[in-house]
């Protein structure tokens, strides 16, 4: 080894902290997708179909000339395309990172979202998993920190182990309320 090669010891004087190793970046559980697709589509569907009801009953009412319904099927297509599209883009954008100092996530397609949130200023973690996430066997990692706006940091589509995982070792990061 040459002398070059070799790492320099830290002294008693040296009163910088160790350095933490930085998590590599990570994706969410892929069958997320599913997921979004299945809540995203029901929810455009229901949309669409209210666009057409609303457009074709208010038109029979005050007389809405013949193009606003035209206008309400273009809404509804819009709205389910979008809903076939939006799931697998948002998935290739979602990225996060956690280590003993810092959860990093960053998401979003048109407005991209880089969120840091130190361990130190989370208040409390939790898992929470709704009914359809359950069917999908997702669970989403849940951050509190003190302050009003974006006080909740949320991860969704993770496995229930990975999303115990995380919480676990937030926890003794924290080095304190582990129960």
């Amino acid at each position: 080894m040459d002398s070059h090669d070799e790492v320099p010891q830290p002294t008693a004087d040296d009163e910088r902290p160790a350095p933490v190793a930085v998590a590599s970046e990570q994706r969410l559980e892929r069958r997320v997708v599913a997921y979004w697709y299945a809540t995203h589509l029901v929810r455009a569907l229901a949309m669409a179909a209210m666009f057409v009801v609303v457009s074709r009953s208010l038109r029979a009412e005050i007389e809405l000339p013949a193009w606003s319904e035209y206008v309400a099927w273009g809404l509804a297509i819009a709205v389910v395309v979008s809903a076939l599209v939006v799931p697998a883009w948002a998935y290739a954008t979602w990225r996060f990172s956690v280590d003993d100092r810092l959860l990093s996530m960053r998401f979003g397609m048109l407005f991209v979202e880089d969120r840091r949130v130190p361990v130190p200023r989370m208040q409390h973690v939790d898992i929470s998993r709704g009914p359809i996430e359950r069917l999908f066997g997702l669970a989403t990692f849940v951050v509190f920190t003190a302050g009003n706006e974006g006080s909740a940091f949320r991860l969704p589509g993770l496995s229930q182990a990975r999303a115990e995982a995380l919480r676990d070792g937030v926890l003794r990061a924290r080095g304190r309320d582990v129960v």
